[in-house]
């Protein structure tokens, strides 16, 4: 979901970037809370699935970055988690500094999660867009998600309305461990 109006960052660019492909005054929001249960026994509390290498040598929450670092410089990448998290996201995440990485103060679940955040961001760039993405899903066409997050981008900071953006799947059955739109 995107939003308007939040967060910080330069302009530097990786060799992954080039000044074109970024998304002016896009702050990626990484969410990476959870408990570990629903892929029990590889998944535990203390390293719940995004930190798992499920699908190659990354792990889920380093292909979640990995995604969209070709349209958002680093510095304007967050993860919010739960603070006994704050060690693991470093380790995977050493690109981002320490102020990147939100611990939540209690563990919410995921609204109280993104308006800790938006809160934080939005005191940092009053004008920035804010994309959350969780940590744990898998994106088969990243080419197309990053062109459908740009465009979602622009939509969402249109100065003549505050809009929200929210991409999604459709759902090919009902799932009562994920919420549907």
């Amino acid at each position: 979901a995107f939003g308007t109006r939040h967060a910080p960052g330069g302009r530097t660019r990786s060799s992954r970037q080039s000044r074109s492909s970024l998304v002016p005054r896009l702050y990626v929001l990484v969410l990476s809370g959870g408990a570990g249960t629903r892929l029990w026994p590889r998944s535990r509390r203390e390293r719940p699935k995004q930190f798992l290498d499920l699908l190659g040598e990354r792990t889920l929450l380093q292909d979640t970055v990995d995604r969209v670092t070709e349209i958002v410089p680093s510095e304007r990448i967050f993860v919010v988690a739960p603070p006994e998290h704050r060690e693991l996201i470093h380790e995977q995440l050493p690109e981002l500094r320490p102020s990147q990485i939100m611990a939540e103060p209690v563990g919410r679940n995921t609204a109280p999660a993104i308006g800790l955040a938006a809160l934080v961001l939005q005191r940092r760039d009053p004008d920035g867009v804010i994309g959350m993405f969780p940590s744990d899903h898998v994106i088969g066409d990243e080419k197309r998600f990053r062109k459908l997050v740009q465009q979602a981008s622009s939509i969402a900071a249109k100065r003549d309305a505050d809009n929200m953006v929210v991409m999604g799947i459709e759902p090919t059955r009902a799932e009562t461990g994920s919420p549907s739109m």
